[in-house]
């Protein structure tokens, strides 16, 4: 006879738990017979404490390898991760001839609103803050013209790209209409092309542009869960040293022509270390962290700046810190004396790592502008294809009118 095999934890737990709900529907017919309403004797009382008791016991020990059994594995990814991070911020083997161009704003063609393409990301490797929500109606808020610009006139609405960098695809899935979303992905019309060079994607820029739902000045690049797969396989060539593949995105977005298409392309990044992550900030002018201002968000500031810091200085990058965002704020009016205090946290931890963005150092760290967690503003689906909610609500014409100025001043 075979051997039995050796339960995980979640199994011995999943296992005693099917005994714990069968010895309690043993007690429910016991107390509730069909056709007598007899007491259980003293006897088959005991029998049935004493099983629970048992049970209950190898529950608890079950219990307790499943927490160690969970402290290792968070053990071992804060390893993964620490090992992800040295890996996308040590410095380029390229040449500096090999490094692909970035074009600086004054040297690009002009965009059709008169001025020069900005391209700004928006990065925190801390998931949960709406930090895909804010983008989506900040595109709202930029191509509407609900934003203001250095001397308070108000601007004339402005085209905007957005760049779905999260294999998840929450922000495609709910801004752009689902049979041209649909048709995109069976195609292969996605961000994940974006890790390839235009060489080998084979596939012209505009055909990964869908419509942004409501929004005809607004273009969105689509992401799906192919991008999961790419991004991890790109991870492990720049790791084994067989391929440079932090610039990608700068060889797609750094060309005349797309400058000439588009005032503004925001990047909206996953809330981890990938080579798109990388690549957005490789290819951008700016970058602003959403963050919550709670504790638990706030206390990722530090890590997220750390990172954008060594990838900016080891790579030798032009981004800008544009700034973090608080979103989700309890009051429409104002912050209050506990977010006054982490935003007060968000700010120490920019002084930590200020030294690595000098062009910055003439900016508040943190926004004036805030976004209310009850302002409608945390949903992103339009109605019946009208504009998304950050075409008019008030808190975003504030935010975007801050973003402008921040990034053309």
């Amino acid at each position: 006879m075979s051997p039995s095999k050796k339960l995980s934890p979640p199994e011995i737990v999943a296992r005693q738990l099917e005994d714990f709900y069968e010895l309690r529907r043993q007690i429910v017919k016991i107390l509730t017979p069909i056709n007598s309403y007899a007491e259980p004797s003293a006897a088959e009382y005991r029998e049935i404490l004493d099983s629970l008791q048992e049970n209950l016991g190898e529950m608890e020990d079950a219990a307790r390898q499943l927490h160690q059994f969970y402290q290792e594995a968070e053990r071992r990814l804060d390893q993964v991760l620490k090992a992800s991070s040295s890996i996308w911020t040590r410095p380029t083997g390229l040449k500096p001839s090999k490094v692909p161009r970035f074009t600086p704003i004054e040297n690009r063609p002009t965009a059709p609103g008169g001025g020069k393409t900005r391209i700004v990301s928006f990065i925190n490797l801390k998931g949960g803050v709406g930090k895909t929500t804010l983008t989506a109606n900040l595109v709202a808020a930029f191509a509407s013209g609900a934003f203001r610009d250095l001397d308070g006139r108000a601007n004339r609405p402005a085209r905007v790209l957005v760049v779905d960098l999260d294999f998840q695809g929450t922000l495609s899935q709910r801004c752009a209409e689902p049979l041209v979303l649909q048709g995109a992905y069976q195609k292969g019309l996605t961000s994940t092309k974006l890790l390839d060079t235009r060489a080998e994607a084979k596939v012209a820029f505009d055909d990964l542009t869908v419509p942004f739902l409501g929004l005809p000045n607004a273009r969105l690049i689509p992401a799906d869960d192919t991008l999961d797969d790419k991004d991890v396989r790109r991870l492990n060539e720049l790791a084994s040293r067989r391929t440079e593949t932090r610039y990608y995105h700068r060889i797609w977005f750094h060309k005349p022509a797309v400058f000439e298409k588009y005032d503004y392309i925001f990047f909206d990044c996953p809330p981890r270390l990938t080579a798109s992550s990388v690549g957005a900030l490789v290819a951008s002018d700016f970058v602003f962290m959403p963050t919550a201002p709670e504790s638990f968000d706030v206390n990722a500031v530090s890590r997220t700046m750390n990172w954008l810091g060594k990838t900016r200085k080891n790579l030798s990058l032009s981004v800008q810190f544009g700034g973090a965002i608080l979103n989700r704020t309890n009051n429409e009016k104002g912050l209050t004396p506990l977010e006054e205090k982490n935003k007060n946290r968000v700010k120490l931890a920019y002084e930590d790592f200020c030294e690595f963005f000098p062009d910055s150092l003439n900016i508040t760290p943190v926004l004036d502008a805030f976004v209310p967690r009850r302002s409608g503003g945390n949903h992103i689906n339009g109605v019946d294809g009208d504009a998304l909610p950050g075409a008019s609500l008030p808190c975003f014409h504030r935010l975007a009118t801050e973003i402008y100025r921040r990034i053309h001043q």
